[in-house]
């Protein structure tokens, strides 16, 4: 009998384990974490700066918004963070829908060992939930602005159907979906299904644990909603 591969669960950050001449790219789930990418030393610290940010522009389309970065040397860390603010500004300083929050963890994350450490150790856990709060309370704060106006209001989705009809019909598609993972789970196909459409056609998704302050908002609406893009 063949063996089945543990559940996956939803996107919830990306691990940066960051070295001096390397970078390894992880896919952190909610229940699990799989490596991406490695990424070996280009010709100098900005093209090798610049190759990590590029295999994190589509997770970041997406809707990963949480990027975490393992270093056992905190002095790397702050190389990075200096290129992006430098030359990258807008991915921390933009457009509420579009920035991320960079976290630095210490410790290695370049091998798997070295992830499972870090989460047995780190509090790494801790971490990403951090720094997910800090993700969703701006994207949040975008709702919130928009259900305090009718022209707002106007721009959001509430039921199921309606986002099924946005996301599988013709442009201009939403920009973002929200959902909790009570309302997940209560339709997991209809919604893997949506949400794997929505990924294709570059619409970013986030996914609130149903008993956290944004959790319980979003299901005040019934679990989700759907932000369609203005112009």
């Amino acid at each position: 009998m063949p063996r089945r591969r543990k559940p996956r669960g939803y996107p919830v950050a990306v691990l940066i384990g960051l070295a001096v001449k390397n970078a390894t790219i992880w896919d952190i789930y909610s229940q699990s974490i799989r490596p991406d990418t490695i990424i070996k030393s280009e010709t100098s610290e900005y093209n090798f700066f610049e190759s990590i940010i590029n295999q994190l522009r589509p997770k970041m389309k997406h809707g990963i918004k949480t990027i975490l970065v393992a270093s056992t040397d905190e002095k790397e860390y702050e190389k990075f963070y200096d290129h992006i603010n430098k030359h990258q500004h807008w991915l921390i300083s933009g457009y509420e829908l579009n920035t991320i929050t960079i976290e630095y963890v210490e410790g290695s994350a370049t091998k798997l060992d070295d992830v499972i450490e870090l989460v047995m150790k780190s509090g790494l856990q801790r971490t990403i939930q951090q720094a997910f709060q800090e993700d969703s309370k701006r994207v949040f704060n975008v709702l919130e602005k928009r259900l305090g106006t009718s022209t707002g209001i106007d721009t959001l989705l509430f039921t199921l159907k309606k986002v099924e009809e946005a996301v599988y019909g013709e442009p201009p598609y939403p920009e973002y979906i929200l959902l909790t993972s009570d309302f997940r789970r209560k339709h997991t196909n209809r919604v893997q299904r949506l949400l794997q459409f929505a990924e294709n056609k570059g619409i970013k998704s986030m996914i609130v644990k149903a008993e956290t302050p944004t959790g319980k908002r979003l299901t005040q609406f019934g679990g989700l909603i759907s932000l369609k893009r203005i112009n």
